[in-house]
């Protein structure tokens, strides 16, 4: 029988469809996805952050493969929702096309060109559900559950290993809580990642809002709960988890800073989230819970109160994840503890969507930045309900290779960008931290996963990185000077030359005047030399200026050489009670790595000019 998509009030009429015009990014995906065939790719991903259209994209592939191939598409998702979803799109972006849904009782009419099926109907061992259908493409919704046996099944049966089916698989992850690989090896599934739109730069782009970071401490141990296929072990996280102190704390923390946002609420089990929902109830908050055991009809009724607003809080269990759109949503508290990066990815996802048409039509990300500035919902909040965890190691998300392979801590939003699980954001973007973390050093990047830190650290951490960075000779003279010169203003540069028997300390500075002229004083303790023009050329003023230093100083020697072998031995003993006697903060002085570095910052001392910690930005 044919399968009736729609009411009355959905259907697209042939003719009469508003066009949907693909992003910028979405052309790139298109355009990776069918360079990729043309290169005899057959098994490939798309990467892209929820919420930034991956059904979009796919519907306008299957427009194009039967327009240009004269193939038809086969869509597979493992849930009703994510069915009609497609469904939905796929008509919207081609309404020519004929296609029908099969999942349940519903098949599709035998005249359909697009297919789109649920993945325990097609992929049951000898099923014989669509065996009149010879699909061309092969998308694979929410692709990085393509290890299990199902999915499986449906590639084999369908002809992605033989070659006889392009396939496709979009997802907003590619890492899977078993560690099963999806691509990057002989082994893996899939070929290639053709294409990846990062969180992080859909947010700079203005398609998604910002997110800002919140953690809340329980003092709940998780020590006793044991992993399973990559994650924790429900019925023993239910156990630990479902406690009315951790559940008040969490509320409490909530109504101090969210109070006023509609938000979904993520629980490990059923029972978890009839507790929690009632707790909001009691505290006078319109709040109700949903989960995979309740009836379809009364599921999506809950789910559409809390779109339009007569329910604030929605507590879920495994619902509002993968394919439940909710633009509404500003804030997601993360009462399920997950060291499943794929699973937290898809729940802080939840909250990135702008509300309804604030992006539509702009063509900058200035335009729509601002747009999302000016909304009803210009950022989402994350609350990370952080537990005890001590048997766990303080690792990034599975593709950070330089952390170590022991068992993760619970993943959490300071994760998504790089930062240690446990940095507390303490509120700010997500995005502002990696920004800033981005300014750091190796070295100084290593020692945040070394101990407890929070954003507010990050200013003294940069405020290192900064100092370290003016000891260091500058990046403009690199290759022009052979000279430790040292920045010291935006249009000076200085140069201890070492003491004497007769002058005592001597100096060289470069002034550069208005006009973008190079000047050279030399002085000592006991006299100066005057001022030399030098020109206005970069490396001839240097030049000018080494020779002249040489003239006047003729025995500083390797005191002034850059690339002299004792200014990368450690600091000496000597250097650091100088740099304790003058005033300078522990931290800072720890943070000081060779003598040449110690040297420059007492003489950046001896001036006046040390950069003090930062208070702000």
């Amino acid at each position: 029988m044919g399968y009736h998509l729609f009411d009355g009030d959905d259907m697209v009429v042939p003719g009469q469809a508003a066009p949907i015009v693909l992003r910028d990014y979405q052309e790139k995906a298109r355009a990776a996805v069918l360079a990729a065939r043309d290169r005899g790719l057959h098994r490939i991903m798309v990467v892209m952050p929820t919420g930034t259209g991956k059904t979009t994209l796919f519907a306008s592939l299957i427009d194009e493969f039967d327009r240009t191939y004269k193939q038809t598409s086969l869509v597979v998702a493992h849930r009703q929702e994510l069915l009609q979803q497609a469904a939905k799109r796929i008509i919207a972006m081609a309404p020519r096309l004929p296609v029908g849904i099969e999942g349940g009782d519903a098949k599709a009419p035998f005249e359909s060109r697009v297919v789109v099926a649920g993945v325990q109907t097609v992929g049951r061992p000898l099923t014989d559900r669509l065996n009149w259908f010879k699909p061309g493409l092969l998308i694979m919704d929410e692709g990085h559950h393509a290890p299990a046996d199902t999915w499986q099944n449906v590639m084999r049966r369908f002809g992605s290993y033989s070659g006889d089916c392009f396939t496709l698989a979009v997802t907003a992850t590619d890492h899977r809580m078993d560690n099963r690989p999806l691509h990057g090896s002989e082994s893996a599934i899939f070929e290639d990642v053709v294409f990846r739109y990062p969180l992080r730069q859909a947010v700079a782009d203005g398609w998604l809002v910002d997110l800002r970071g919140f953690r809340v401490a329980t003092g709940v141990d998780l020590s006793g709960v044991k992993t399973q296929l990559g994650d924790y072990n429900t019925a023993q996280l239910a156990r630990a988890v479902n406690v009315e102190k951790r559940n008040w704390i969490a509320f409490q923390h909530w109504a101090e800073i969210a109070s006023d946002r509609r938000t979904i609420v993520f629980c490990v089990d059923v029972a978890h989230a009839t507790d929690v929902a009632e707790l909001f109830r009691s505290q006078g908050f319109a709040a109700e819970s949903v989960d995979g055991t309740m009836k379809p009809e009364h599921r999506e009724a809950i789910m559409h109160r809390f779109q339009t607003g007569k329910t604030q809080v929605l507590v879920n269990v495994e619902v509002a994840t993968e394919g439940y759109d909710a633009p509404e949503a500003s804030c997601v508290l993360m009462l399920r503890p997950t060291q499943s990066w794929a699973l937290y990815t898809q729940m802080a996802g939840r909250g990135v969507r702008t509300l309804a048409r604030t992006v539509d039509g702009l063509s900058t990300p200035f335009e729509r930045l601002e747009a999302i500035r000016q909304s009803g919902k210009p950022d989402c909040y994350v609350i990370d309900v952080v537990d005890v965890s001590t048997q766990f190691s303080l690792t990034g998300p599975p593709e950070d290779e330089d952390m170590p392979k022991k068992a993760p801590a619970p993943a959490s939003a300071a994760g998504l960008v790089g930062l240690p699980p446990d940095f507390d954001l303490q509120g700010h973007s997500l995005f502002e931290a990696a920004e800033w973390v981005d300014e750091l050093e190796p070295r100084q990047r290593a020692e945040m996963f070394r101990r407890p830190m929070s954003f507010d650290d990050l200013s003294t951490v940069l405020s290192e990185v900064d100092l370290l960075r003016e000891l260091s000779i500058p990046e403009e003279i690199l290759g022009v000077s052979r000279l430790a010169w040292m920045k010291t203003g935006e249009n000076e540069y200085f140069l201890p030359c070492g003491p004497s028997r007769l002058d005592g300390d001597r100096r060289a500075r470069i002034l550069i005047d208005e006009l973008g002229r190079y000047n050279l004083s030399l002085e000592s303790d006991q006299m100066g030399y005057g001022q030399m023009p030098l020109g206005d050329d970069l490396q001839a003023a240097f030049d000018e200026a080494d020779r002249l230093i040489h003239m006047t100083f003729p025995d500083c020697g390797e005191i002034v050489k850059a690339n002299a072998a004792w200014r990368d031995e450690p600091p000496t003993a000597s250097q650091r009670e100088t740099l304790r006697r003058l005033g300078a903060d522990p931290e800072i002085i720890g943070s000081v790595q060779t003598r040449g570095q110690a040297r420059a910052l007492i003489e950046s001392f001896k001036l006046g000019r040390v950069r003090r910690r930062r208070t702000g930005r």
